[in-house]
């Protein structure tokens, strides 16, 4: 197979455009998860507002169910968009995720409270969060898409990269506002109108998130595909269950590794601060360590997110498994010290080799998938991990319940990291003709 190398000036040509791509997905991206993880930040306050007060315990669960019911619909959303950007183009869907998320969260801050219009409170919260779960559903693999059908075969794990990049840097910014909000507002005003603050945040980092996306240009590959249809057939015009026949052992393949890092992402950003909590840390210290790791994360991936176009993306798969299923029990076991030097060192040896697995995970999303059903298949496959996550927090429950040890849980962890690693060593095979691309494009460069 012969490779047309590309020239210095080619390549400098190139970057501006490039950079502006993947500054538009990943701000994008970033204004998306700030939006969907701020609800976390502030369930007590909605607790209060939106649900009966009568009975505090039942509020808060009625708070994380309507958290829940957005993951739960994002499969659903994410075919429904996925089948506009197979169908249309990659651009389309990214315009839509942003627009939907912004306003459904925007709408979040205006809802009165309980005590002013009753029940409407709660079910208009409810539908404001299977919107944001509808939008969240198609964002991540139609961006990966987007930013993998742009990029140089010898650059697309660098490229992808920054999606993850964003996500967490949105999760720090979440995380740091509602933390903020909290110690500067007294107590009345948090939560008479504070904890709204973060949700009417949503409209103008939207306005930004689609002024930045507003130029954004339909992919070669795609715009290849769409000149090549026969007049009978729209790209992305196949049945999704024709895709998803078609595709099965893809899917199948995702689900094996990609559950893992489902999982892993929760283990980062929730369960080790909640465990901290409950072994004696002090707020303070553990929402410390819960940001440090957020990050490093990010840290971790601007440094190694290359990487899978140097070496592959089967080694660090199997590398960043290996290594997360040796450090999850101690991280938890050093998470129950109390001792703030120890709780970091437990954080910051399971964050690290995620930062490095982060990538490789994303970029599967879609690279295991053709053109034709890109968006679509790795859209449901991605987001039945993502159900699969969701559930992380009742399975820490019931394994800790059940077995009456606190590390029932990490020692879970850890068994989904060693399938993980099973499935990439049997079954993952490099993409063949990227990596042969991305060499003659390497020498080219030289």
């Amino acid at each position: 197979m012969s490779v047309e190398k590309v020239s210095w000036s080619q390549a400098a040509a190139e970057e501006p455009s490039l950079r502006r791509t993947v500054t538009a997905a990943s701000i994008g991206n970033f204004v998306e998860w700030y939006e969907f993880a701020v609800y976390g930040v502030v369930a007590a306050f909605i607790s209060n507002a939106m649900f009966p007060s009568g009975d505090p315990t039942a509020a808060m669960l009625n708070t994380w169910a309507a958290y829940g019911i957005a993951f739960l619909v994002r499969p659903v959303g994410g075919v429904l968009l996925a089948r506009l950007g197979d169908r249309y183009g990659r651009r389309h869907i990214l315009y839509v995720t942003i627009t939907l998320m912004s306003i459904a969260t925007f709408a979040i801050a205006l809802i009165p409270s309980f005590a002013t219009i009753g029940i409407a409170a709660p079910i208009l919260l409810i539908c404001a969060r299977i919107a944001q779960g509808i939008a969240a559903g198609g964002e991540l693999a139609g961006a990966a898409a987007f930013l993998y059908e742009h990029a140089p075969a010898h650059r697309r794990a660098r490229m992808i990269s920054f999606l993850g990049v964003s996500t967490f840097c949105a999760t720090v910014l979440g995380s740091t506002l509602g933390t903020v909000l909290t110690v500067v507002l007294p107590a009345e005003a948090m939560q008479s109108w504070g904890w709204r603050v973060v949700f009417a945040t949503a409209l103008p980092l939207g306005f930004v998130g689609l002024y930045i996306r507003r130029s954004l240009t339909e992919t070669p590959e795609f715009q290849q595909m769409h000149a090549q249809r026969d007049t009978t057939a729209a790209p992305g015009s196949e049945s999704f269950w024709l895709a998803m026949r078609q595709n099965r052992r893809a899917i199948l393949l995702y689900l094996g590794f990609g559950t893992f890092y489902s999982i892993a992402i929760y283990v980062s950003v929730a369960a080790y601060l909640a465990y901290m909590l409950a072994n004696g840390f002090p707020k303070e210290a553990a929402l410390t360590i819960n940001t440090v790791a957020g990050l490093t994360i990010i840290v971790g991936i601007l440094l190694t997110g290359g990487l899978g176009d140097r070496i592959g993306r089967k080694p660090i798969l199997i590398g960043g498994a290996s290594a997360m299923a040796v450090a999850v029990v101690p991280t938890f076991l050093l998470g129950s010290t109390g001792t703030f030097a120890l709780g970091l060192l437990g954080a910051l040896i399971f964050v690290i080799p995620l930062s490095v697995f982060l990538t490789p995970a994303v970029i599967n999303v879609v690279e295991l998938f053709p053109a034709k059903v890109r968006v679509t298949a790795g859209t449901a496959a991605y987001n039945i991990t993502v159900i699969i996550g969701g559930f992380m927090p009742f399975v820490a429950v019931w394994l800790t319940e059940a077995t009456g040890s606190h590390l029932a849980f990490p020692a879970f962890v850890a068994a989904m990291a060693i399938l993980a690693l099973a499935v990439v060593v049997v079954w993952y095979r490099e993409p063949e003709a990227d990596l042969a691309s991305t060499q003659a494009e390497g020498e080219g460069r030289r």
